[in-house]
């Protein structure tokens, strides 16, 4: 798959003590924190970020963030995909909802999803792409995230593969719900998410190697990725090691969850 390359933004300055012509730069990206409807989005971003480049999921690169000495307060900044002179499908430009004539009579199977619209787009996306779109699918189940719908981009035109990235974790881990206390709960629960965008569209078997390389990520690794020694925004220390604590169980019914939600 092609690399996925990130956005600079405004001009460049030659680094002053490099020997290697390195510039100083700016690379565009959108800034997160926490906020009513999700206490704990910062940290959920972070964590569910780290959590993928362990994983090998296609997601945006995000990194803990600050405008400066004044201002501490701490952002998550995803960083913005070079898409200039890309011929990508923007699944997140609209909610096309559920009634869009072009997806009425298209040729997918029964039980996919279509409350957004997007259906030829999206089954196209997953036989171009058919390990990434499996690989993100089971990613989503293990840190319920119920929000993939509209927040994924790919080239899905032309026979040569280009890009995929899903992009927004904002609503997993402990920001599935508005409180921390609430997402903990849906975390917990073996039926939770019950639906996700590409399901009936993903291969069983890529499926099936998605759950064993979860399954198989050493506790060590999910520590490092949920648990930082600090308050992350709202999130306190035991809250990490509680979402700490509920991925180990959750990789336990991850394949019986694939298995009911996505097939």
């Amino acid at each position: 798959m092609a690399i996925l390359c990130y956005e600079i933004t405004g001009s460049s300055q030659p680094n002053a003590r490099s020997t290697t012509g390195a510039e100083d730069g700016h690379i565009g990206a959108v800034l997160k924190g926490d906020h009513q409807e999700a206490s704990a989005q910062l940290y959920s971003e972070l964590a569910a970020n780290r959590l993928a480049m362990f994983l090998g999921i296609p997601v945006v690169v995000g990194v803990p963030a600050r405008r400066g000495s004044e201002d501490v307060a701490m952002r998550f900044a995803a960083l913005r995909a070079a898409e200039a002179g890309m011929d990508i499908y923007d699944f997140t430009e609209e909610d096309r909802g559920e009634n869009e004539e072009d997806d009425d009579d298209a040729e997918v199977p029964q039980g996919v999803y279509r409350n957004t619209g997007h259906v030829r787009a999206m089954s196209a996306l997953c036989q171009k792409y058919p390990f990434e779109a499996a690989a993100i699918a089971v990613f989503d189940l293990w840190i319920g995230n119920e929000d993939r719908a509209l927040n994924f981009k790919g080239q899905i035109r032309g026979e040569e593969r280009g890009v995929i990235f899903a992009l927004d974790q904002g609503s997993s881990l402990l920001a599935c719900r508005s409180t921390i206390d609430n997402s903990l709960e849906e975390l917990s629960d073996s039926a939770y998410p019950s639906f996700h965008p590409f399901q009936k569209l993903v291969n069983a078997r890529y499926c099936g190697a998605m759950v064993e390389r979860v399954q198989s990520m050493p506790d060590w690794a999910i520590e490092a990725a949920t648990v930082y020694q600090d308050t992350v925004g709202n999130v306190i220390l035991p809250d990490q090691y509680q979402c700490y604590e509920a991925l180990r169980e959750r990789k336990k019914i991850l394949g019986g969850l694939v298995d009911r939600v996505l097939f």
